[in-house]
């Protein structure tokens, strides 16, 4: 039983090959990105809906008001 390195799914690959082929080719960091971009999304316009601004602090900090 052998597991990935940095997803650390279980994996059947020949010895000394210690990734999968998702994260040897970037497709999972593509994958979880885009997953990221889009609650972000649906967050803000949630926030939207309730009435809230989104305003950007003294200090760089991003909030609603």
């Amino acid at each position: 039983m052998k597991f990935c390195k940095y997803c650390m799914e279980e994996i059947s690959t020949p010895d000394g090959v210690n990734t999968c082929e998702e994260c040897e080719t970037g497709l999972k960091t593509a994958r979880k990105k885009a997953a990221a971009k889009l609650q972000r999304k649906l967050r803000d316009q949630a926030l939207k809906d309730l009435g809230l601004i989104k305003v950007r602090g003294a200090m760089g900090g991003v909030y609603y008001e």
